[in-house]
């Protein structure tokens, strides 16, 4: 959207990439960081969370507990939510006093997210743990072992 003039986008402290300004403080910039919040946040959160519990409910029913559901939506808040919170306190306060290093930890941690989430899902499944085992150790996990581990 700030290519169409609603929000802007200004370099990290770092300059290594870019970043939302929070330094603007006009009506048009903090109309854009409410509903970016909300909908890159609040939203996804709650699609994931629902989904999980879903996911969670038939593992109880069958009896199979072979993912942590909570794990991806901890992931999410942990990696997100400081973005989040400051986008909503940057709408409603000054942020300049804060310091420019101090603001851009969000957006590292942030960007940190697709990495975590890969290790989540690779050391959560059954098959990508196997291959990761046999290549850091060259052994290779027999299905029998795997089995016996999960139960």
């Amino acid at each position: 959207m700030p290519l169409l003039g609603w929000g802007e986008y200004d370099y990290e402290p770092l300059r290594t990439c870019c970043t939302l300004d929070y330094t603007k403080g006009d009506r048009n910039y903090i109309t854009y960081l409410i509903p970016l919040a909300f909908f890159n946040f609040m939203i996804p959160a709650f699609i994931m969370l629902t989904a999980y519990q879903s996911i969670d409910h038939k593992f109880k029913k069958t009896g199979q507990f072979r993912f942590n559901t909570g794990l991806p939506v901890k992931s999410l808040v942990i990696c997100w939510g400081p973005y989040s919170v400051l986008c909503f306190y940057a709408a409603v306060e000054n942020v300049t006093f804060i310091s420019p290093k101090i603001r851009m930890i969000p957006a590292v941690i942030a960007k940190m997210s697709p990495a975590v989430n890969a290790l989540i899902y690779a050391l959560g499944n059954e098959n990508y743990r196997g291959g990761i085992w046999q290549f850091l150790t060259g052994q290779k996990i027999d299905k029998a072992e795997v089995d016996n581990k999960t139960k």
